[in-house]
């Protein structure tokens, strides 16, 4: 009699759908492991809710039934609220996991500095614009080949993350052109802080700035010292 009131079930239907959603989030959670372990929030999450659909299974059988009936508030707390709690937990891992998906969509891959996508989102209301060209990028590629190029890059786009004031930004918005945003009045400094990075070394480049550019002019500076740059990148060609 007790064996039997032990394993007897208050419903096989309810049993039957409970047990397919528990094997359906273990079968998730094992073949998105990666991700899910990538973010504590959507392990966590992951967790308790297995935990919850555990005990919705357990307590189909009769006599776990009867102990939870006998604790009303802990029953309600393990069956609806920790499924509340995980589902609010698995939406902020959610969240942040979008969020670095798309943060690591504007970024460069090569040099891991932000691209285009970022230029819509300046934080400073104010700020010089510096547009900024390789020099002699091409003549790299051709006689020593592309890796030896992309090495010029990197190395570029470390001076430019170096000199960086505080509350600054650097992008690379093509293959060899890069945009730095300081805040105003900082612009010359930045430029000559750049130069004294690259001392000795063999990577040059021309630039054009446009001292405090604003979100609304940003357009129109970038066209500004894009032509700057291409201006100082000709007298350069011209002299040599």
């Amino acid at each position: 009699m007790l064996l039997q009131y032990v394993v007897e079930i208050d419903s096989n239907y309810d049993l039957l759908f409970e047990s397919n959603t528990l094997f359906i989030i273990v079968y998730i959670y094992i073949v998105a492991r990666e991700a899910i372990l990538s973010n504590t929030k959507l392990k966590i999450g992951m967790w308790i809710l297995i935990f919850n659909k555990f005990y919705d299974v357990a307590t189909e059988v009769q006599y776990f039934d009867h102990i939870s009936d006998q604790h009303e508030f802990i029953d309600t707390f393990l069956e609806d609220g920790l499924l509340q709690l995980s589902f609010l937990i698995i939406a902020v891992g959610l969240t942040e996991i979008i969020r670095k998906v798309t943060d690591n969509a504007a970024k460069d891959e090569l040099t891991g500095l932000y691209n285009r996508k970022k230029l819509d989102e300046i934080d400073l209301d104010e700020f010089d614009l510096i547009y900024l060209d390789l020099d002699g990028l091409k003549v790299v590629n051709d006689s020593k080949g592309h890796h030896v190029g992309d090495l010029m890059i990197i190395r570029f786009a470390q001076a430019l993350s170096s000199a960086l004031p505080k509350s600054a930004q650097a992008y690379r918005v093509g293959g060899d052109e890069f945009i730095a945003i300081v805040p105003v009045s900082q612009g010359k400094s930045y430029i000559e802080k750049l130069e004294q990075t690259l001392e000795g070394e063999q990577i040059g480049f021309s630039y054009g700035l446009e001292a405090a550019t604003t979100r609304a002019t940003f357009r129109q500076a970038l066209i500004k010292t894009d032509q700057a740059m291409y201006k100082m990148k000709n007298a350069q060609r011209e002299e040599s």
